[in-house]
């Protein structure tokens, strides 16, 4: 980067913000661990209620997303202009409800608001790349 003239100085002190944000929730504000947060292959694993989606989404609200952003993050695509819909429609229903939201999305929300982190495991004996 030869040029920093280009930089807007307000959008990198907001992204910082929200980093910091979503540094704290992460590391000291993670408290509440769901069956749903669990790898699909754990046995223990459950799909994800309503109220369970609703607050990972309040989550990212608090960091300092828009719903409108979330729906970019997550490629929810509509022929809609309101890209929220589908985020609301995961959501709906009774609190205890399992959620509609596919399971990919699910991850990457969680991913996306500091609740888990992902990481590849390789074993340190046994193991050949494929």
């Amino acid at each position: 980067m030869d040029n920093f003239g280009d930089i807007d100085e307000h959008e990198v002190m907001e992204s910082f913000r929200k980093m910091k944000r979503h540094v704290g929730i992460v590391y000291f504000m993670n408290t509440a661990k769901h069956d749903s947060y669990r790898n699909i292959d754990d046995p223990n694993y459950r799909e994800p209620t309503n109220a369970e989606v609703a607050e990972v989404i309040e989550t990212m609200i608090f960091i300092g997303h828009t719903k409108t952003d979330i729906a970019r993050m997550l490629g929810i695509k509509t022929v809609s202009k309101d890209k929220t819909k589908v985020l609301r429609k995961w959501c709906d229903g009774e609190p205890t409800d399992t959620s509609s939201i596919p399971h990919s999305s699910w991850v990457h929300l969680l991913v996306l608001s500091g609740k888990i982190c992902l990481y590849n495991a390789v074993p340190e004996e046994g193991w050949t790349r494929g």
